[in-house]
């Protein structure tokens, strides 16, 4: 799998071939096809796992937080930290974000359940930090989507902005929490 996302990284949907994937990974195209009778469900099940995983790291860290403020923060930094750590975590984070959309409507649907538990986690964050007046905005659910947004958008701008992964971490976060304040 990983060497399938490489290739789509590199190539685009569209333009990753099975055969191309086959030869990164080191195996036959059959092998390829035995484990993913298609690209489009190689996709899926990449693009589904990246998303639990993410989300799992997430729930994980912010549980080491009461507080609202410190949470958004790990949200942020872990969405950052997950998507730019690496070379291989930049190319799996632009297929997430811009290759899902191939997925037909059923699966992409799927997806969307799990793009929208990330939006629902960050927006129950938000509310608690109105709640506790940590925050201050009268639009949790479109604070918690544009702090995701943020976020996310790194995937896309890394590569223009001249800082450290740790430097871009924090000023992100600065962002974010200006955001609900």
């Amino acid at each position: 799998m990983r060497a399938a996302i490489e290739v789509m990284g590199e190539d685009g949907y569209d333009g990753a071939s099975i055969r191309d994937m086959a030869a990164r990974a080191g195996v036959s195209v059959a092998a390829l096809y035995y484990h993913f009778p298609s690209k489009h469900d190689l996709l899926l099940e990449f693009v589904g796992e990246a998303l639990d995983v993410t989300l799992a790291r997430i729930e994980r860290r912010i549980a080491r937080h009461t507080n609202p403020i410190a949470q958004l923060e790990e949200i942020v930094g872990t969405i950052i930290w997950s998507n730019l750590h690496d070379d291989f975590a930049r190319s799996a984070a632009y297929v997430v974000s811009s290759e899902y959309t191939r997925l037909n409507p059923p699966d992409r649907a799927a997806i969307e359940v799990k793009r929208k538990a990330l939006l629902d986690l960050v927006e129950g964050v938000v509310r608690d930090g109105v709640a506790k007046r940590k925050c201050k905005t009268d639009e949790p659910r479109e604070a918690a989507r544009a702090i995701v947004t943020l976020a996310q958008s790194t995937v896309g701008v890394a590569h223009e902005i001249d800082r450290s992964l740790d430097e871009v971490i924090a000023l992100y976060q600065r962002f974010a929490v200006a955001l609900v304040r």
